[in-house]
């Protein structure tokens, strides 16, 4: 199998359920599992995001039984197999083919390539579907007919034009927005996903992508939405002075489109289908405005008071809108807790009783071992400097160590699985030798400066030193990585507290909310059972 294109495969299917995970995430915990490039691994994959699935063997006489949509194993042709999204479409079927692409085959025709491997899974509810009720698409069409009527009024069919172009680019914003904060639309999925050279959601929350420290969603929603609000304040006998002041400003902007166009091309090397559609809006709007270049230049009057009310509008749009991004921001930080809090009970005894209704897994290899080695309370992190969520855990666990180094034992294995570069490996060599030659403080802020960019090169350029022990080392992290994998503990990051692995679901707040009640716990008494705290909180 190819393994991007049987994601993309894997992708279009959790569109069609209206399931949205993070891709890269997705592709890392695929590419880390040791059964690679199996069925297995893409079912465990989705198991890790809380994805209910399963892969049975169904024979061709029961495919009118499996749903609408699912994943099958095709054999293409000399034992070429495939991982393809099928989608009943009447006689005819909609199947990925070994180069990703979407075909229409009769029903009698796949019969051929039918292998009987099936996986399916299962919207759990926590994805809210989308509607497309009939107001929901006539309030914005009545919007936008309402707002090019005002416009054309203030300035005729040439600024009703220009204002077209300006709502396109701010609906294209709002989707990027919307990308950022992990809101993705049904437009913006079918307009970024299923294709391995797209990810919309890679390069909109690129730190490396940042234009003067400011995300592109941010940028556009700031140049479109002053453009729109800034006609407040300019009537029709100063409009040649807006379109002046705007086409300055879109001059302004183009350096900033091919650092754009550069960063996506060469740096990350996906394609933002959502920025390069507002790079279009943006030179659209200077092609636009080309046509009136006369008639702008010879009617304007362009003075100091009409550029300072232009910049009030600027700075009173800009304070406004990231308070309400912020704002945004805090709401759906504060729905997501509420909607976690609404399925698990914020109770000590109960969260000891889900965390110990596992057997213990003793760790022998010996990892890398923070605060107090005889702490009642040991935290085991599994972590690897390729995992994307493993900076936020390393945040979190950076937060346990400096409130609670003297009470608590923390214990860091890296996993070296998946595809972990030269660079990588030298550099988490170099990581354990700081920690062994340095100490603790030296070793956090090394692996901090590594999570804020995780360039190796970058990073092996100010930690690099020589070594002569390099090969004992390298050993040392060998022997970790490969018990983590002996016990299936690929995925990352991963944790356990005093041997009991920590619930993969259960969110990692809760071990901050109960640190002090784990550290007072006398851990050989006997454990409450969960019934009991079931029958309390009815």
């Amino acid at each position: 199998m190819e393994l991007r294109k049987e994601i993309n495969a894997v992708f279009l299917y959790l569109k069609s359920i209206d399931i949205k995970i993070d891709k890269n995430d997705y592709i890392y915990q695929v590419e880390s599992h040791p059964e690679t490039p199996s069925l297995l691994a893409f079912s465990d994959a989705l198991g890790f995001f809380g994805i209910p699935n399963g892969a049975f063997t169904i024979g061709f006489e029961d495919f009118d039984h499996l749903p609408e949509t699912f994943l099958t194993i095709l054999d293409v042709g000399n034992r070429h197999l495939i991982l393809s999204y099928i989608e009943k479409k009447g006689q005819s079927i909609l199947y990925t083919d070994q180069e990703g692409i979407q075909k229409n085959i009769l029903l009698s025709e796949i019969q051929s390539l039918w292998t009987g491997a099936v996986l399916a899974a299962e919207n759990n509810g926590e994805v809210t579907k989308s509607t497309n009720s009939f107001y929901n698409k006539l309030l914005p069409a009545f919007i936008f007919c309402a707002v090019l009527m005002i416009l054309y009024f203030i300035g005729g069919w040439f600024l009703s034009g220009f204002g077209a172009i300006i709502l396109v680019g701010l609906l294209l914003s709002f989707e990027a927005i919307k990308t950022e904060l992990g809101l993705e639309s049904g437009f913006s999925a079918q307009f970024c996903d299923g294709s391995e050279k797209s990810s919309c959601s890679q390069i909109i929350n690129s730190e490396k992508g940042k234009i003067a420290g400011f995300k592109l969603s941010d940028l556009s929603v700031f140049l479109f939405g002053t453009q729109l609000f800034s006609l407040l304040v300019f009537n029709q006998e100063l409009i040649n002075n807006y379109y002046f002041l705007i086409a300055v400003s879109l001059l302004a902007c183009i350096p900033f489109t091919l650092y754009s166009v550069y960063f996506q091309m060469k740096v990350e090397k996906k394609w933002c289908p959502i920025c390069l559609s507002i790079i279009g809006v943006i030179y659209t709007q200077l092609v636009y405005l080309a046509f009136n270049t006369t008639g702008i230049l010879n009617n304007m009057h362009l003075d100091l008071s009409i550029v300072l009310i232009l910049t009030a509008v600027v700075i009173a749009f800009a304070g406004t809108y990231f308070l309400i991004k912020k704002a945004l921001i805090n709401y759906g930080k504060l729905k997501k807790d509420a909607e976690f809090d609404s399925r698990y009970i914020r109770h000590y005894p109960y969260f000891k009783n889900i965390l110990t209704s596992t057997e213990p897994l003793v760790l022998k290899a010996e990892p890398i071992l923070l605060g107090n080695p005889n702490a009642p309370v040991s935290i085991t992190f599994i972590t690897s400097p390729l995992c994307g969520y493993c900076r936020e855990a390393h945040d979190f666990l950076q937060r346990v160590y400096h409130q609670y180094k003297n009470k608590v034992n923390i214990k860091i294995r890296f996993n070296m699985t998946g595809v972990v570069t030269a660079e990588v490996e030298e550099m988490l060599i170099q990581l354990l030798n700081i920690y062994q030659t340095k100490g603790e403080q030296k070793f956090i802020e090394a692996l901090h400066d590594w999570y804020s960019h995780r360039d190796a090169g970058k990073w092996l350029k100010k930690y690099s030193a020589t070594l002569e022990n390099r090969t004992f080392l390298l050993n040392k992290l060998v022997s970790v990585s490969y018990e983590n994998l002996q016990n299936n503990l690929f995925f990352t990051p991963h944790y356990f507290i005093n041997d009991y692995e920590y619930p993969v679901r259960l969110n990692k707040k809760y071990m901050e909310v109960f640190m002090p009640d784990l550290i007072e716990d006398e851990w050989n008494e006997q454990f409450d059972s969960v019934e009991e705290m079931e029958i309390q909180y009815n």
